[in-house]
């Protein structure tokens, strides 16, 4: 076999080679693409709930000191009449219903906390405002948006570097069809050789990155 029928044997295998690499790195390319385009909207629907979540718990926290302010005015309105019984035990019966009004339009936390308070005998340890259970109560929607915002800010960015990673890998991949396909029109089948052996490793650099997400 002489030297040029060698040669074109070689660069015949190549070519095979080529066309073989070039079909698998293009399947693999599109495929991370469209992986990365698809946790790139997932990240950003994730970073969209974190922010609804955390408009929600801005709302919720300023209610909640509403409701606090709220309740803390009418306790110590109520308060106030349990002093004028005291002092008017003439009018317990009126001032009890006035008392009992008051304490209806506070929240259902604040009312039961009450009724445990004057069931105490009114000792300080039971007083309303410092009831764990009233506290528990008043702050449970704020936090609970903030840890969940938290949460789904955490999945949007662990998602959305998973997506950086898979586009990186794709650019690599890229570059291999690139040289895979300079390497398809070399006729010299030495360079040829070359260049399909940078473009396999630019393409197992790729999937390895690719795997790596």
């Amino acid at each position: 076999m002489t030297q040029v029928e060698t040669a074109e044997r070689r660069r015949n295998v190549l070519e095979v080679v080529t066309a073989i690499l070039l079909g698998l790195v293009s399947v693999t390319t599109a495929l991370g693409a469209y992986q990365a385009t698809s946790w790139a909207a997932e990240a950003v629907a994730y970073s969209s709930t974190a922010d609804q979540l955390r408009d929600r718990n801005l709302s919720a926290t300023l209610s909640s000191q509403l409701g606090l302010r709220d309740d803390g005015a009418k306790l110590f309105a109520a308060v106030q009449l349990e002093t004028e019984i005291t002092l008017f035990p003439e009018r317990a019966e009126e001032l009890r219903a006035d008392q009992r009004r008051i304490i209806a339009t506070t929240t259902p936390e604040l009312a039961t906390a009450w009724d445990a308070w004057v069931a105490s005998g009114y000792l300080n340890e039971a007083f309303p405002l410092l009831d764990p259970q009233y506290e528990a109560a008043s702050f449970a929607e704020p936090q609970s948006l903030q840890y969940a915002s938290f949460v789904a800010q955490q999945a949007a960015d662990a998602i959305d570097a998973r997506s950086t990673t898979v586009a990186a890998a794709s650019a690599v991949l890229a570059l291999a069809l690139f040289v895979l396909g300079v390497a398809g029109i070399i006729r010299s089948w030495r360079v040829a050789a070359w260049l399909v052996t940078a473009g396999a490793v630019a393409a197992v650099l790729g999937v390895v990155v690719l795997l790596s997400a």
